[in-house]
């Protein structure tokens, strides 16, 4: 310890002399100065009391020895840490220009912003033009595309076609008409490429065959083509059924009467079956499921006793919220179990079906509104009808879609249209059936056209010479809307002479189309019976005519015809 204190004391003396001679250069200073390193002096540790920071030297007014050039350990004995403040000014200080830097780029970001929002409307032509190149190139792409899947699937009809001209076994052929089917349901439009790849001939000489699986598959392919039998009769016979909800008893008395009176089922007596409606109802059980007319009668009644079944006050807040009194959901269900769920082409295996069809107006594809026919056959390629439709729907939809009477039953979705009642366009679908006809057997003559009513109706009140009511307004319109007599009128014109009939008998008061009450059905029957009665000459001419055999001469030309078609096939027609 000694040796230390020794060390330090002859270091001391080396720099500043002793400690006697720094108090005698403390008595030659001034006062201030004296105080000032009296306190540099006190605050110093005691052992290091003979050492002098260099900082007091420097404040002598007259130094008696030279600085020294080196540090001295007093130096770093006496050197104090730089305060908080210190650090801030010497770290912190110099940062900040570097912020304000940040903050002028930003800055001038901001005020140049501006300038690219006025510069964008001058770019607008440029990105006009680049979207517009943009949206032809997408086109173009899609153009492709569809190209590229129409080949594909052309290709796929020529393949199927040519592996049922390869086929040998029973079991086989049946696998590929069916797939033919499957494939020609998807994609009508591809039917051309059958008809070309000479699918028809090889149909119909498959179709002589004795296994009956493999001839009604057989008539469900060429029914997808668009080929079709002669009729039955000397010319076309059609059937036409008026909408008119429960006062559809009064068609189905006239068919019971046809009936007795040829004493065939009324599926054999007509080519073509169409309906609106409730028309459509009775059109399917009597062509397609082929009930007798007296059973369908039966199963009518209790239908709508079924269906037009609704609390009045329930159906007061149904019709609300979902513009339908009665219950949609439970009028499907109905139409499920008792009508099926069948493709409507399907209906084409029937060697005894005749040809069918559905009328409903779709109202959402803008004005005017537009019919559409559920068929259950197509037309070949090239023969385009008036009416939209197809025969890809089932059974069930087609009746649901044609009897969506706006406030009785809801509107039907059925892919993106929207179905309602077809009366609301077409309440007699007369000369739509004449037309569909037309397509069918272009070169073949109309050889009876029976076309039945629900019941009309004449007023004898009149109104103000100057003024009608909103009512009354209503009225007209939905009476001009839903008239059936001025289809009749024309046709009655323009139709040859003895070939149209139309049955539509007067009533003596209004019957709405949901009425079910027992007593006033039977009032309506009675009424058309008496009609019928006064007609009977007229029905009698009906029946003699849906019985004419076809003539020697009609059936020789129709098998030449055949043969032609098995065996050349249609694609020179085409």
């Amino acid at each position: 310890m000694s040796r230390v204190r020794s060390t330090l004391d002859t270091v001391s003396k080396a720099v500043s002399g002793t400690h006697t001679q720094l108090l005698s250069k403390i008595s030659r200073l001034k006062p201030k100065e004296q105080k000032q390193l009296l306190a540099s002096v006190e605050s110093t540790p005691q052992q290091h009391s003979d050492l002098v920071p260099v900082s007091d030297k420097a404040g002598r007014a007259a130094p008696i020895t030279p600085p020294s050039s080196k540090k001295s350990l007093g130096q770093y004995l006496s050197y104090s840490a730089p305060t908080v403040q210190a650090f801030v000014g010497n770290y912190i200080a110099p940062l900040v220009p570097k912020f304000r830097v940040g903050e002028s780029k930003s800055t001038a970001m901001e005020e140049k912003k501006p300038e690219a929002v006025m510069v964008k409307p001058t770019e607008s032509p440029i990105s006009r033009e680049q979207s517009a190149a943009e949206e032809k190139a997408k086109k173009l792409l899609l153009q492709r595309e569809k190209i590229i899947a129409r080949v594909s699937v052309d290709n796929r009809t020529r393949a199927l076609v040519q592996a049922l001209h390869r086929a040998s076994d029973v079991r086989v052929y049946i696998s590929r008409v069916e797939d033919l089917s499957y494939h020609l349901l998807e994609f009508p439009e591809t039917r051309g490429v059958a008809v070309k790849e000479k699918v028809i001939p090889c149909l119909l000489r498959l179709e002589q065959a004795n296994d009956p699986g493999l001839r009604a598959a057989v008539r469900e392919a060429l029914a997808l083509v668009g080929y079709h039998k002669p009729v039955k009769g000397r010319g076309i016979r059609i059937l036409s059924i008026d909408g008119g909800g429960l006062r559809g008893v009064l068609a189905l008395q006239t068919l019971q009467k046809l009936e007795a009176l040829t004493g065939k089922p009324i599926h054999e007596l007509f080519d073509y079956i169409c309906g609106v409606s409730t028309g459509a109802v009775i059109g399917f059980m009597l062509g397609v499921i082929q009930i007798p007319v007296k059973e369908c009668d039966d199963l009518y009644r209790r239908l709508g006793s079924d269906v037009f079944k609704q609390n009045v006050i329930l159906g007061t807040v149904k019709m609300g919220w979902s513009h339908a009194f009665y219950d949609s959901e439970a009028w499907e269900n109905i139409l499920k179990s008792k009508v099926g769920s069948h493709i409507l082409v399907e209906t084409s295996r029937n060697p005894d079906c005749p040809k069918v069809a559905a009328v409903s107006t779709i109202v959402n594809q803008g004005l005017p509104l537009k019919a559409h026919v559920f068929r259950n056959y197509n037309l070949l390629p090239g023969v385009r009808s008036h009416y939209l439709g197809g025969c890809q729907y089932q059974l069930w939809q087609a009746i649901r879609a044609t009897s969506a009477a706006p406030g009785y039953f809801q509107e039907f979705k059925l892919g993106n249209d929207l179905h309602q009642d077809g009366g609301l366009l077409i309440n007699n679908p007369t000369a739509l059936a004449i037309h569909e006809c037309k397509c069918l057997w272009p070169d073949t003559p109309l050889e009876c056209v029976v076309s039945l009513g629900t019941g009309r109706i004449e007023t004898t009140g009149k109104t103000s010479a100057t003024y009608t009511s909103l009512k009354t307004k209503l009225a007209n319109v939905i009476s001009s809307a839903t008239d059936t007599e001025e289809v009749h009128a024309m046709l009655d014109a323009f139709l040859p002479p003895d070939t149209y009939f139309r049955f539509n008998p007067f009533v003596n008061e209004e019957v709405p189309m949901d009425e079910s009450r027992l007593e006033k059905l039977n009032l309506l029957q009675a009424e058309g019976l008496r009609y019928l009665e006064r007609n009977e000459e007229k029905l009698r001419k009906v029946a003699r005519l849906l019985t004419r055999e076809k003539s020697s001469v009609q059936r020789a030309t129709e098998w030449a015809r055949l043969r032609a078609d098995m065996y050349n096939g249609l694609s020179s027609k085409l």
